[in-house]
């Protein structure tokens, strides 16, 4: 029989605020996404406004103190009961109130304007493989069934300048006959850039190799027939196939090394993407390295000063009091989220100083196994805010820029009983293919036995596994035949 009754129970539920949802949301962000949050909120909440000046700066200001969340009731600011964040409390921020006036976008797209010059804002952009195929094109008599079939070709040629289509795969009503599909594609092979509409890389070396009046020589022989053993470096298996040196192989293969694969590639250049580092380590001297917070490129807010004499002069019970009281509260907890986020990532990078020392004096190769566990539980933090803090937040290092979850990676265990990183690995196997000898490279069960001298235990298959995350082509591909 089913009854319903009331029952009372006593227990613990996690709630996450609005305000800690948006903290954990900032401390996932990137430096550049941070900073697009920041301009939006500033745009959004009337109260703020970009500060060029240091938006930190401790000015006391009773007038605008807002009641504490505990005194009406509400939940409090949550932080020291989420485990997910585990984040501490944070120190009282006191905002910067002196400056008059509400933030203006355009006066500050116009200060922009006028003080930070840059060529993109006036050069034209780049020309397209595709526009300098039509354009190369439109200076050629063509009927308009040959230079719609053209715009086709043109239309499926990809980013490395290959043409991707066969011929069972033109439209009807642009494929006439094999003759003028093949008039129509030498057209287009003839222009720049060499080899470009090719259906594969024999292909495109041939079409170059034409272009500079190499038919009937070793290298056209070479591409023709013996491609696949030229890619694998097999000179005397194509000399005695060819009845030719070993010395004359090599010397066509270095006309053939010059050619252009992929003819597509100058047109299809990506965009440089700007890395700002979140933190710096140092050297400050005799030896000892430090930390600080790069905080450059990301905008410092403040509180607008104008509202102070507004709240002043209202009742308490005016309902536009209400309205810019609550946009108040809001600005501060998001500066308080942005500060809290610098000394999240801050600490962490001082916990990744102190466990990895011998990176900063010796770099990869001195990696040591860490975890996120590891720095969580030094840190009194989860590991999920370990995890977000190092995602997409980048280190200034003496050996270059790095992502900060760079500094951790799993364990290989060692004969001497210390563990070794598996990024301090990975750069011992590349060091070792940089010694090489280039007619006899090392396979991968020698680099195993090698490492197994330093008394390092790992599998073969581990060792090919590291060599083709390093992009190392295997040992046939890396031979290279010594010529007498």
């Amino acid at each position: 029989m089913i009854r319903q009754r009331l029952e009372i129970k006593l227990g613990q539920k996690m709630v996450m605020t609005p305000q800690l949802q948006q903290a954990i949301h900032l401390l996932m962000l990137s430096k550049l996404d941070l900073r697009e949050e920041i301009i939006q909120e500033a745009q959004i909440n009337p109260l703020l406004e970009l500060d060029e000046e240091d938006p930190w700066e401790e000015e006391s200001d009773e007038d605008v103190k807002l009641p504490d969340d505990n005194e009406d009731g509400s939940e409090g600011d949550g932080l020291d009961s989420d485990p997910e964040t585990s984040l501490t409390a944070w120190d009282p921020i006191e905002e910067n109130l002196d400056d008059s006036g509400l933030f203006n976008e355009e006066r500050m797209i116009r200060e922009e304007t006028e003080n930070d010059f840059s060529y993109e804002k006036v050069l034209a952009s780049p020309t397209t493989l595709e526009d300098h195929l039509l354009w190369q094109l439109s200076f050629r008599d063509m009927t308009d069934g040959e230079r719609k079939l053209a715009d086709y070709l043109i239309g499926n040629i990809n980013e490395d300048g290959y043409l991707v289509l066969s011929e069972e795969e033109i439209p009807k009503e642009l494929y006439v006959s094999q003759v003028f599909f093949q008039r129509v594609l030498s057209w287009v092979q003839e222009c720049d850039p060499p080899g470009v509409a090719a259906r594969d890389l024999r292909e495109c070396l041939m079409i170059q190799a034409k272009g500079l009046g190499l038919e009937k020589t070793l290298v056209w022989s070479i591409l023709d027939d013996h491609l696949d053993e030229f890619l694998e470096t097999k000179y005397k298996i194509i000399a005695r196939s060819l009845s030719v040196s070993a010395e004359d192989v090599q010397r066509a293969g270095q006309i053939i090394r010059k050619m252009e694969p992929k003819p597509g590639r100058p047109y299809f250049r990506d965009v440089a993407t700007i890395i700002s580092p979140d933190v710096r380590f140092y050297d400050a001297g005799n030896g000892e390295i430090r930390v600080s917070l790069n905080d450059e490129g990301v905008p410092r807010l403040k509180i607008q000063a104008s509202y102070r004499s507004l709240l002043k002069t209202m009742e308490k019970k005016d309902k536009t009091r209400e309205y810019i009281e609550d946009k108040l509260k809001s600005a501060m907890w998001f500066m308080k989220s942005i500060e809290q986020r610098k000394k999240t990532i801050l600490r962490v990078a001082e916990a990744i100083l102190r466990y990895q020392p011998d990176f900063f004096h010796r770099g990869p190769s001195s990696l040591r196994p860490l975890v996120l566990k590891t720095i969580a539980q030094d840190l009194s933090l989860h590991e999920s805010t370990i995890s977000r803090v190092t995602n997409q937040k980048y280190a200034e290092t003496p050996f270059g820029l790095v992502e900060l979850k760079f500094f951790f990676s799993g364990s290989i265990p060692s004969q001497s009983g210390s563990d070794h990183s598996s990024v301090s690995v990975r750069e011992k196997i590349r060091g070792m293919v940089r010694g090489e000898s280039p007619e006899s490279p090392l396979t991968d069960q020698e680099i195993m036995n090698l490492l197994e001298k330093e008394g390092i235990v790992i599998a073969r298959r581990t060792v090919a596994k590291y060599r083709m995350e390093l992009d190392i082509p295997p040992v046939n591909k890396r031979k290279r035949e010594h010529v007498v």
